[in-house]
Formats: structure tokens, C-alpha cells, sequence
């Protein structure tokens, strides 16, 4: 057994526990004000219409499998449609998984001080970030992963520690935590990775094949089981054959459009929004793998000397989660935000459980502190909620709810511009629209859904998203747009291609509704063709005339000079043509 660190709070326990408690008494109302995610919104979109009685896959199209729908459809009835209510509920996710991070390191020499100061840098990560990272997939399965490692902790701890455990006793540990790696899973499969290397270091550093693989029976059937209830329910809900077509026909094409948006500029501008945290990684990584080397020092001292090291097999473990986890984000996924948190999050938890060791044994160098130093000073200098024109909202989010206006001024990502979108919804509402009604064009625009309390138009929801990503599925995209009774298009020139210069500008005269740039001679393009009857900064309504038009190009709105060559190009051509012709 090695010796636990002084369980007393020490002064610098109580100073770091006043630094957390400023923290989160800055932090907390400015995050809840902030406003959602599309992608949230979207999934909101979804459950919402599963439980009306529609059908996932076939009234709604989802690239993902359905576990994050199934988490809104238990939420959402609970807490109702408030963003500030769902952004609760992401924080009490988050804290959980700070909780399991913070004390992963205890056995090894870490003090409470040293946990809180992890703490201290995971939320300050964690409020650092846009909305477009806040309650997504990635972040929320880090706590059933975290649960699971925790599990195969304790898992480690038995078999090592007894050898006469029943049969019965390693089945059931390991059937328990299959339930949590396969929890993460539904919501998004990729965990798969770091799950699976965890589980491969666990045999490692156990070296008892024959447990190892009723460990494994085990794991496998918490995981096929809770697989088995969602196929279940997809079966018996009618989603299932939809469920079937949009991964075999549909998700391909999106899958293989992870390249192209891994672009040097896409990641120059990724590493930006996540400057200073990125660069842990450079630190992260080869204390992993120095934990790695050490654990297996210690394991084949283990070997020689019967002598167990609990804390190394700890950060072995955490090592392996984290390499894991960050390779399956670099090699599999989209270039997005909100896939990185959890690598990052991890990285935190590797260095501060390594610093932690190293100070409670006098072994922190003035390399060390002066990097902590600079990197703090980084930190204290980008921080959002230290910007003067941030932190003067606090009060305002202290006092009231979020509306158009605090979430302009709160959001860290310009997506949208939230006082134009009131304009366009307070138009709207004035329509008396009925459910199908509405196209939002723009997966920008999903907000209106909920704010006007309509269903969409098409089963899509990100519908210039799937266009972009699924060009082969263009005639069932423009089958499903003939088939809608829309009465009403919204567009968002900004996320068409205009850029905000261009979108933004004031029509040439008052009876224009467009900005000068917009394609007015384009004929027989849909929306672009449609009549504008409101306009709100970047915002266009569009109302339908039948025929609809055919889709141009990508998807994005060419401007009103583009289509004049395009129109003199041709007049050239046919010219061209006609002489030869007479000729």
C-alpha cells in the first residue's frame, strides 16, 4: 500500500477553494445565458417530434445514431424548451465528469489541493469555449467513459488483489461497465477507441489471460445488451429500416466528406478558438507515454517481487484513455469544435495528476513552474469572462433570462445574429403558419422551429448541410422539397456564401427588399428565385411560388455580378453558335 496524502484541508487547499468558487460564481450566469448550439436545437427538433408520435430516420434525418435523440426525449419533458434549463443540465454532466477526473490521481500522491487545482483548469477550459461545444455528444459520453474507467479500476484492483474472486463477481463488474461504455456508444460510436485501448492495457497490466477473457464475455454482453434494447426500439418504432438506408446510403458520403474539411486553414482557425488549451497537448502526450513505460516497469517489477503499484496502473490507465480518445478525434472525425473537448479535458487531467506527484515529492523544477507561470498568464490574458464588455453582464445574467439581445452579446461564435433572427420570427408568428409550413434553408436557421413551435418542412433539418454532404442524394433532397406544402423559405446569406459585408448591405432602394450583390436575374434556382417579401440584415423570407426551381451549383447563392457573366457568357456562346450555323 502506498501512503495517501494528508487528507487535511492545508492553506493552500482553502486558497484554491476560494480561486474554484470564484470561478464558478463569474462563470456560471454568463454560461447559461449563452446561447444553444444548431446542433443542439436540432436534436431538440428531433425528440420533439419522436415523442408527438413522428418516426426518427424517416419524419427526421439523422446522420448519428439515435443516443443523444433518446437523451433529449428524457430531458426535455423534465426541465421544458428553455435553453438556460438545458444549459443546467450541461453542467450538471460536466460536473460530474470533472468530479471523476479530478480525483482519478489520488493514489498517486495527489493532494486535495492539487485536485481542486485540476478542477480549477477543467471548468476554466470548459467556459472558455463557444456555444458550439456546450452539451454536444462528445463532452456528455466523457462521463459514462469516465464511469467505465472507474470501473475498470476497481475491476484491476479485485483481480489482482484476490485470487480467489468469483466467477460470478468478474462477470457481473465487467457486464456493469459494458452497460456504460455501450451508454456512450449509442451516443456516439467512436469511444469504441479509447474503450478499446483501456480495456487492452487492463489485460496488460493484469497478465492473466484466462480472467482477462471473462472479463471481456462480460464486457461484451453489458454492451450487446443495451445494443440489443436500442435496435429494440428502433424496430418497434418503425425507425429501424430508415435507420438501415441512411448508414448504408446516405452516411458514406458523409463520412468520406471528413477530408475535405481538414483544410490548413480550417485547423489554423480550430487551433485559434482553442488557444492556449491546444498546446497541453504538446505536453500531454509524452507524459503519457512516459506513464506508459513506467507502468510497465512497474508491472514487471510486480512480477519479480509480488509487489502491487496501484498508482501506476491508475496512470497507465488515464494514459491509454487519453491517447486514445485524442487519436480517434484527429483520425476519424470532422475538423468541428466540439469534437476536441474531451481530448482536452484529459490532457488537463494527465499533466495536473503528474505535477501533483512531482510537488507532493519536491520534485518540481523551475522549468515546471515557470511553464505553469506563462501558461497561466496566457489563460488569465484570453479568458472570456475577464473582458471587460463580458464581465460587465453579469449582473444581467444574474437578474434575468437569456433573449435576443444578451445572447448577440454572449455568444463567442458568431453563427448567428440573434436580434435580425427576432425580426424574422416575429414576422413569421404574424403568418399564422401551420406544421410543414416553414423551410428553414440554412442549418443556422433551425432555431425557428422551436421559437414558432413548427415542425420542418422536409425530414431535414440541416438542410443545406445535407446537400453539401450528400451531393449523389440531390433528387431525394429536391422530391422532399416538391412533396412539403411550404408556403415560406428562410435563407441566411452569410452561411450561403455571401460575406458579411455583402450580405449586409442596404438595398439600392427602398422598395428592394435584397442587398445590391443579390442574384435578382438568376431564374428557376431554388430559393434563390423565390420572391423576397421580409428582409432582416442577413436574413431573407422567401415566399413560395410554384415551380420551386432546381438547386445551382453547391448550394450557395451566387451574387447578382456572377450571374451577369454567366448570363453574357452564354449570350456569347449561342452567338457563337449562330455564326458557325450560317457559316
Amino acid at each position: 500500500m502506498i501512503d495517501l496524502p494528508d487528507r487535511q484541508f492545508s492553506l493552500g487547499a482553502w486558497f484554491a477553494s476560494i480561486i474554484l468558487l470564484f470561478l464558478v460564481i463569474l462563470c456560471v450566469p454568463l454560461f447559461i445565458r449563452m446561447p444553444l448550439a444548431t446542433d443542439v436545437v436540432l436534436y431538440d427538433v428531433q425528440a420533439e417530434t419522436v415523442l408527438d408520435g413522428g418516426t426518427l430516420y424517416q419524419d427526421m434525418f439523422e446522420t448519428n445514431l439515435p443516443g443523444i435523440v433518446w437523451l433529449h426525449m428524457l430531458i426535455r419533458p423534465i426541465i421544458g424548451m428553455s435553453s438556460d434549463a438545458l444549459r443546467c443540465v450541461d453542467l450538471l454532466f460536466f460536473t460530474g465528469s470533472v468530479t471523476l477526473l479530478a480525483f482519478w490521481s489520488r493514489r498517486s500522491q495527489l493532494s486535495i489541493t492539487g485536485m481542486l487545482w485540476i478542477a480549477i483548469a477543467l471548468y476554466a477550459f470548459y467556459f472558455s469555449l463557444s456555444e458550439w461545444c456546450h452539451f454536444q455528444r462528445d463532452t456528455i459520453i466523457l462521463l459514462p467513459s469516465m464511469g467505465a474507467l472507474w470501473m475498470r479500476r476497481k475491476q484491476l484492483d479485485r483481480l489482482l488483489a484476490d485470487k480467489q474472486i468469483r466467477v460470478a463477481s468478474i462477470w457481473g463488474w465487467a457486464f456493469l461497465e459494458g452497460l456504460l461504455w455501450a451508454t456512450a456508444f449509442w451516443i456516439k460510436p467512436f469511444v469504441a477507441v479509447p474503450a478499446l485501448c483501456v480495456w487492452l492495457g487492463s489485460v496488460w497490466l493484469l497478465g492473466q489471460w484466462r480472467r482477462s477473457l471473462l472479463d471481456l464475455t462480460g464486457l461484451l454482453s453489458g454492451g450487446l445488451f443495451l445494443g440489443a434494447a436500442g435496435i429494440a426500439w428502433l424496430w418497434q418504432t418503425g425507425a429501424w429500416p430508415w435507420f438501415m438506408e441512411t448508414f448504408l446510403e446516405w452516411n458514406p458520403e458523409y463520412v468520406a466528406a471528413r477530408k475535405s474539411g481538414w483544410t490548413l486553414m480550417r485547423f489554423a482557425q480550430f487551433l485559434y478558438r482553442f488557444y492556449p488549451w491546444f498546446l497541453l497537448n504538446l505536453i500531454a502526450i509524452p507524459l503519457a507515454l512516459i506513464m506508459l513505460k513506467d507502468g510497465w516497469k512497474a508491472r514487471r517489477k510486480a512480477e519479480s517481487e509480488d509487489v502491487s503499484s496501484p498508482a501506476s496502473r491508475d496512470e497507465s490507465l488515464l494514459a491509454l484513455m487519453y491517447l486514445g480518445w485524442l487519436f480517434q478525434s484527429m483520425a476519424f472525425q470532422h475538423l468541428f469544435d466540439y469534437v476536441h473537448p474531451p481530448a482536452h479535458l484529459l490532457a488537463i487531467t494527465v499533466i495536473g495528476g503528474y505535477l501533483g506527484s512531482r510537488y507532493s515529492q519536491h520534485a518540481l523544477g523551475w522549468g515546471w513552474k515557470s511553464g505553469m507561470a506563462l501558461f497561466l498568464l496566457l489563460v488569465v490574458l484570453t479568458f472570456p469572462a475577464f473582458k471587460p464588455d463580458r464581465a460587465r453582464l453579469w449582473k444581467t445574467c444574474l437578474l434575468q433570462s437569456s433573449d435576443a439581445e444578451l445572447k448577440a452579446k454572449l455568444a463567442l461564435l458568431v453563427q448567428v445574429d440573434w436580434e435580425d433572427l427576432a425580426a424574422v420570427r416575429e414576422f413569421l408568428a404574424e403568418q399564422q403558419l401551420k406544421d410543414r409550413e416553414l423551410h428553414c434553408y440554412n442549418s443556422t436557421l433551425i432555431y425557428l422551429y422551436p421559437e414558432l413551435g413548427l415542425q420542418p418542412a422536409t425530414r431535414f433539418g440541416f438542410f443545406d448541410s445535407v446537400l453539401v454532404f450528400c451531393r449523389k442524394h440531390r433528387g431525394d433532397l429536391h422530391q422532399a422539397i416538391q412533396d412539403s406544402p411550404q408556403k415560406f423559405i428562410v435563407t441566411d446569406l452569410i452561411e450561403s456564401g455571401f460575406n458579411r459585408e455583402t450580405a449586409l448591405a442596404a438595398a439600392e432602394s427602398p422598395g428592394k427588399n435584397v442587398p445590391p450583390q443579390y442574384p435578382v436575374s438568376l431564374k428557376g434556382a431554388y430559393p434563390w428565385s423565390q420572391p423576397v417579401v421580409f428582409r432582416s440584415g442577413r436574413y431573407l423570407v422567401h415566399r413560395v411560388e410554384r415551380p420551386l426551381g432546381k438547386f445551382i451549383g453547391g448550394g450557395f447563392v451566387p451574387t447578382e455580378s456572377d450571374v451577369q457573366k454567366f448570363l453574357q457568357r452564354q449570350k456569347e456562346s449561342t452567338s457563337e453558335n449562330s455564326d458557325r450555323k450560317n457559316d
